[in-house]
């Protein structure tokens, strides 16, 4: 296994894994990043359920914490391969316009005028490779070559892949967001990974209450109606740059329709698959 980035040890980095241990419990339960030692990935709190990861068989560990909570039963363990954990996909590195990102326990190559982007995954959403986040990239990457939006903010950052993109482009400041702790534990990484802890900053909360932060862009690689609550708020649409992604072919023209009032026009727009990023600029004329 390759010697983690400097400044992170094994024992705070999420890497590759063989298998994946996860045990579902039956409440939410705040869990420390510390709680199970270095074979503890982390614990995925949602809809009333925790879900407690490990790179190795901890059943017993688990029972006998389980013992001493005043709160949650074990419901079902799964065990996986972490190749199909990420969908079957081998992580390898990849580019998306000139941005070149490689999980890093690998290697790239890298040419003067791309810019590398170290990611460590582990078991959140954003490695990348999914149409919307891919949408995205390419969102950035062409906006920055256009224009230097210094304020960034980013709602539903899962790995932080978009916010190191963007202080990697040219951003002063990105506020990275999410409702999960584990995917803020693991931007938080992945910030440190890529050396931009001093322009990312990384917070949990949810969309609607950071809504009115101040940005010159906001990136929202969102569910539908997260996105349908926020594109009815001016102050969402305020900024000089509105990126949305998580939509299908079929939602699209309903989100457009709630734009009409606003002066936003469609700059750009990425397809793939089946899904739709929108790349919207203000209207300043």
């Amino acid at each position: 296994m390759k010697t983690p980035p400097q400044g992170l040890s094994h024992s705070t980095t999420m890497r590759p894994y063989r298998k994946l241990y996860i045990y579902e419990l039956s409440d939410e339960i705040p869990v420390k990043e510390d709680a199970f030692g270095p074979d503890f990935i982390g614990c995925w709190n949602e809809a009333g359920s925790s879900f407690l990861f490990f790179s190795r068989n901890h059943d017993e560990v688990v029972r006998r914490w389980l013992a001493h909570q005043e709160r949650g039963k074990l419901i079902s363990r799964h065990v996986m391969d972490y190749r199909d954990w990420q969908g079957g996909e081998d992580l390898k590195p990849f580019r998306v316009e000139k941005l070149v990102i490689c999980p890093w326990w690998e290697e790239a190559e890298i040419a003067e005028d791309e810019i590398l982007i170290r990611l460590d995954p582990g078991v959140v959403f954003g490695t990348g490779l999914h149409p919307t986040t891919r949408g995205c990239l390419k969102a950035l990457w062409r906006i920055y070559q256009a224009d230097t939006p210094r304020g960034v903010l980013d709602i539903g950052t899962g790995t932080g892949i978009l916010a190191v993109a963007a202080a990697k482009l040219g951003a002063r400041h990105v506020l990275a967001i999410d409702r999960n702790g584990l995917a803020v534990q693991t931007a938080r990484r992945n910030v440190l990974l890529n050396g931009v802890k001093d322009r990312v900053e990384v917070k949990r909360g949810e969309a609607e209450a950071f809504a009115e932060e101040k940005a010159d862009m906001v990136l929202a690689n969102l569910h539908l109606q997260v996105i349908d609550a926020l594109v009815k708020r001016e102050v969402f649409l305020s900024r000089r740059w509105v990126v949305l992604s998580g939509l299908l072919h079929g939602q699209v023209n309903g989100i457009m329709a709630s734009l009409e009032q606003w002066q936003l026009k469609v700059h750009d727009r990425m397809e793939e698959s089946r899904w739709v990023t929108l790349v919207l600029r203000k209207n300043t004329s």
